[in-house]
């Protein structure tokens, strides 16, 4: 699967620190959406995450294509990583 420049933007936003620098995840959700500001940028991130969580991809992919990413922020399991990514996605 190609990914977007937008994934790897957005997969930049999971800095090593950012657990530290938030204190609920609706807040590390808005830190880490804060640089999508364009309609067009957002709009392309939402429709790229609707696409890897959806039920057709695997829990398994879905974990290995996030640690393939640029985030410093692991998840293990890729059920926990499939929510957490939606209700990002409902947030744009």
């Amino acid at each position: 699967m190609k990914l977007s420049a937008e994934f790897w933007d957005f997969s930049l936003q999971f800095y090593q620190d950012l657990l530290d620098d938030v204190s609920s995840e609706e807040e590390m959700i808005r830190t880490v959406l804060s640089p999508f500001k364009d309609a067009e940028k957002r709009a392309r991130l939402r429709e790229l995450l609707s696409s890897i969580t959806a039920d057709e991809f695997f829990d398994e992919d879905l974990r290995k294509l996030w640690w393939s990413s640029s985030a410093d922020i692991v998840f293990h399991d890729g059920a926990e990583l499939r929510g957490f990514l939606k209700r990002v996605r409902d947030r744009l």
